[in-house]
Parts: structure tokens; sequence; C-alpha cells
């Protein structure tokens, strides 16, 4: 490693850690000492990672509050150093670290990580969509052995269904009585805009296996919860509806 290497891994070592390693190559003064020096540099670093928290879990910091949100992602960035050059993808893991901190942050951690599903969202890439008319022109015979290709924008989390109020309303007083059971949600993106909402246990069964590789006939029939067609066909033309699907395919063609 060169002497000019050696000396920014110091510095960074110094700004991520805290550890004295590039105090040997700073210069000091009076009344500017080399701990001064390099805690500008420090505590600007942390600060902008902290920022970048905010931005991308706007709701689970309004609901928190500034001061409790910003100790708490102060925490998270001491430990959780950034792993990528671009900031849109850091603290993505921010909610299972608040759920794993203390478990009367569940809620926040919920909002957190409706925040964090619509960032993923957002930030995935493109893809052409099925429209309706391509699954009902199918022969019917085909749709059993139909089998999907998803958008890489959707996603699917778990949260509390008092979350799911707290992000529509984070500043909201909080509620001893609130619904604390779990619910599973969809996040996509369409035409520029993110969205999610929440899944029936059904509904967000058959999209598992489905994503899993089963066809629509194995994801209705398969494990111990069959799935009727009569929630599985409605389903399936939401999900299309919504912008969900990329590609439609028929095991062994369509006849």
């Amino acid at each position: 490693m060169s002497a000019l290497a050696s000396l920014q891994q110091r510095f960074l070592d110094t700004v991520l850690s805290g550890a004295a390693k590039a105090e040997v190559d700073i210069f000091g003064t009076p009344h500017f000492t080399i701990e001064q020096r390099l805690s500008v540099y420090a505590n600007a670093y942390r600060r902008r990672l902290v920022e970048a928290l905010a931005s991308v879990f706007e709701r689970c910091a309004r609901m928190l509050g500034e001061d409790a949100f910003d100790a708490l992602a102060l925490a998270y960035v001491e430990t959780h150093p950034p792993r990528d050059r671009s900031l849109n993808r850091y603290g993505l893991d921010f909610p299972d670290w608040l759920r794993a901190r203390d478990p009367r942050l569940a809620t926040a951690a919920g909002v957190a990580t409706i925040d964090a599903g619509l960032r993923r969202a957002f930030d995935a890439a493109d893809a052409e969509l099925v429209d309706r008319a391509d699954l009902l022109a199918l022969p019917v015979a085909a749709w059993a052995r139909l089998r999907v290709a998803w958008v890489p924008a959707l996603a699917t989390g778990q949260v509390e269904a008092a979350a799911i109020a707290r992000w529509r309303e984070p500043e909201a007083p909080w509620d001893d009585a609130a619904d604390r059971s779990i619910t599973t949600i969809a996040f996509w993106r369409r035409d520029g805009q993110t969205f999610f909402r929440s899944m029936t246990a059904d509904e967000a069964l058959l999209l598992e296996r489905l994503r899993s590789g089963a066809t629509l006939a194995g994801a209705c029939t398969e494990g111990a919860s069959p799935i009727p067609p009569e929630i599985a066909a409605p389903a399936l033309l939401s999900w299309i509806d919504e912008g969900w699907v990329a590609r439609l395919a028929a095991e062994h063609g369509i006849e």
C-alpha cells in the first residue's frame, strides 16, 4: 500500500470508528487541537449519515420526534458504516435493527419498514407490464399452468397493523388499544409513483407461492392451506391491473 493510501486509510478509520490512528498525520495548534480538527470530520460524517436516514425514514422520524429519532439513528450509524457508494441504499436494514433493539419500537419499526419498502420500489429497475387483456386472451386451460414473472419493484414486508395507521398519521397520539396483529403488505411502483397496501392472508400466501416459482394451479393446491380459484383468479387480475406482473408464461406452452 502506498504512503498516500495508508494515510487515507488511517484517516478513514479515525472518522469511522473514532480510533486515534490519524492523529500522527494531523497538525494542531493551541487554539485548534488535533482532536478538535478530527472531530469536525467525524461529527460531520455521522451527521450526514443521520440526515440520510432521516430522509429515507421520514415518517418514522416524524412519529418518534426529532430528538428520539436522531439518538436512535446515531446509535445505528456508530455500528453500521456504509458499504455502498450510494447513500440511497444506506440503512435499509434500519427497521430490523429497531426491532432487535427494543420490542417497544415494533410500531416504529413497522413505519420504518414502509418507508424502506417505498424507497426500494422507487429505486428498482423499470419493466414492461402485462396487460389484463394478455391474461384474458389465454385459453382457460392454460391458466392452471401459468407461471408469473414479477416487476423488480415488487416486494413484501410484515408489520403491525398499527404501523400502517401510524405511517398515514405519524403525529397522531399513541393508542394503547391499536391493532398489534401482523399483516403482510406489498410495495410496488407504477408510472413513477410508489404504492403499498395490505394483503389478506390468502392473497399473501398465493403471492408467496407464485413468487417461489409455482404454477397457478400448484400455488392454489400445494401445502395444507389450499386457495380457492375464486380467490386466486381475481387476485391475479388485480395484480396485473396494479402493475406487479412483468410476464406470464404457461408451462409446456399454450395449447
